[in-house]
């Protein structure tokens, strides 16, 4: 634990007219392991929460920055928008020196556990190509390889070797993250015995927005349909939604990953086809 809190650890947020970014600080400071550093980005809010973050600087034992952006229209939740708001904080981590050996994203209604962070670092201390990971969301559903993007800690240097660390301009921006890994031979988590809770259930409004991201890192459209069937009896509405937005992606870019997203689940879909005709055979 001590070597552990010996590490720098960086964490990044964006918030917009988020009240309970407090709370989320607080948290933060209530780690058994604490970061060094936390950088908010101001998304342009309205309703006073930059004018509290300024206020919060020098309250905690980490270093608090704070990078405010203009008010714009509309929600960036699941847009690349929201990928240059977050880069923007993930350069003023960039530029601290010593740079962090770990930065962990957070969203503004994620509090964690007082245990978090240390958790997962003890994870990653113990498996060296574990590049990214998370814990999970009460109440959501798990995949083991899959790390959640609120509280996603990733090893800073797989991260600058890969492209400089920051997020790429285009729909899937948070998926390529692990993605991005897994390609590039590390492995990467999703720990379902590291909870914590969110104060705004993950929506699935945003369905054709899902759809274009899945389009843009690659999916295997066998693959892809299988996933909006997957979210059909919980929202048909949203499934049918991801459905359209990964078929109608007008002006949507293919990410580097995707050719070996496409082989990668092409050989899971082939490999469990494989092993349904051989129990059939068998009976």
């Amino acid at each position: 634990m001590d070597k552990l809190k010996r590490s720098g650890v960086g964490v990044f947020m964006a918030v917009r007219n988020e009240k309970g970014v407090g709370r989320v600080l607080d948290s933060l400071e209530a780690q058994e392991v604490r970061p060094r550093a936390v950088v908010v980005v101001d998304d342009g809010s309205t309703d006073g929460t930059g004018a509290f973050l300024d206020s919060a600087k020098g309250r905690f034992s980490f270093d608090l920055e704070v990078v405010h952006r203009p008010p714009h229209p509309g929600s960036y939740v699941g847009k690349p928008e929201l990928a240059r708001v977050l880069n923007s904080g993930l350069e003023v981590l960039s530029r601290r020196t010593p740079p962090p050996d770990f930065v962990m994203k957070l969203d503004g209604d994620h509090a964690l556990p007082p245990d978090y962070l240390g958790r997962v670092l003890a994870k990653m201390a113990a498996d060296s190509r574990l590049a990214v990971a998370s814990g999970c969301i009460s109440g959501e559903r798990h995949a083991e390889r899959s790390p959640r993007g609120s509280g996603m800690v990733v090893r800073a240097d797989f991260w600058r070797d890969a492209n400089g660390m920051r997020f790429p301009l285009e729909y899937g921006w948070e998926s390529w993250l692990y993605l991005k890994a897994q390609a590039s031979g590390y492995e990467t988590r999703s720990f379902p015995d590291i909870v914590s809770a969110i104060s705004r259930p993950t929506a699935l409004s945003k369905g054709v927005l899902y759809g274009r991201a899945m389009y843009a890192l690659g999916y295997y459209w066998p693959y892809a349909v299988g996933r909006c069937l997957v979210f059909l009896p919980r929202s048909p509405w949203s499934a049918l939604q991801m459905l359209r937005g990964y078929i109608d992606h007008r002006g949507v870019s293919r990410l580097d990953v995707a050719p070996w997203v496409k082989g990668s689940q092409r050989r899971s879909l082939l490999k469990r086809g494989t092993r349904v005709v051989a129990r059939l055979g068998a009976r």
